[in-house]
């Protein structure tokens, strides 16, 4: 009896081998749109910033050209209509906004980021796999921003608030709301909110509209809107200007697997 069920129990393992399949390698913060295009679930935070810039301190030396180029301009929390002194000495660094969207970054660091973070990826991957991975990580087209937003299905009626008068966008809210009425607004946030905040949209991803506006492969042009932007501001064809890092100007990577592993 005992011979019948060591065989029985091994012919379940050999079964289980011959049909396993090994899990699809999905790139490291993100959601799969197309079979080979992947987008980040949410803006990237300061927390990932703060790797970026650590390693890069590690590797190159804390006063080096190399990390110094990495630091965010936190001074454009002084730029005018901008808010208050806080903002500049914690928001960066502060753990209480860790999850917050990095912002004072520009263009050309954006790239970088970029780079770094395809980098480390296929580092990770080929040391786990002891295979070559094809991808990067990069900046979205106009065309990708849009087809990732679905023109914000579901965020622009209402002025933007659910049935229970909740905002389901981070954007400038009228006068009326910020004052007295503290119930229509379901996180308080005064500028930026944490990265998951408010609703995925059907692709998953949160904060598409709203928050921070974010950086698209056109340099100068960003998509989507942020904390300063009324609602119609936000909408997926209109392109929102910038000629230097802002305050309310972040991003999110796109990745594109090219081959698969």
């Amino acid at each position: 009896m005992i011979k019948y069920v060591l065989i029985f129990c091994f012919s379940l393992v050999v079964f289980s081998f011959t049909n396993y399949k090994p899990k699809k390698f999905i790139p490291p913060g993100t959601v799969q749109i197309t079979e080979t295009l992947y987008a980040d679930e949410a803006e990237i935070s300061n927390l990932s910033w703060l790797e970026f810039e650590f390693w890069t301190a590690v590797k190159y030396g804390k006063n080096s050209k190399e990390h110094l180029a990495t630091l965010p301009d936190t001074l454009v929390w002084r730029d005018q209509l901008s808010f208050n002194e806080p903002y500049v000495l914690y928001y960066y660094r502060h753990v209480a906004y860790k999850d917050y969207p990095v912002v004072g970054i520009s263009y050309e660091q954006a790239l970088a980021f970029c780079k770094w973070r395809t980098e480390r990826v296929k580092e990770f991957y080929s040391l786990r796999y002891k295979k070559e991975l094809h991808l990067d990580y990069r900046l979205p087209t106009k065309q990708e921003w849009e087809f990732l937003s679905n023109n914000g299905a579901g965020i622009f009626s209402n002025n933007g608030k659910n049935e229970k008068g909740h905002y389901k966008v981070n954007v400038a809210r009228p006068l009326s709301d910020s004052i007295g009425k503290k119930s229509l607004i379901n996180d308080n946030a005064d500028v930026t909110a944490p990265v998951f905040s408010y609703w995925k949209s059907q692709f998953g991803l949160y904060n598409m509209f709203g928050n921070v506006s974010e950086m698209i492969s056109e340099k100068g042009i960003s998509k989507g809107g942020g904390w300063r932007n009324n609602l119609e501001d936000c909408r997926a064809g209109k392109d929102i200007v910038y000629t230097k890092p802002n305050a309310w100007l972040g991003f999110r990577c796109v990745c594109e697997f090219k081959k698969e592993n």
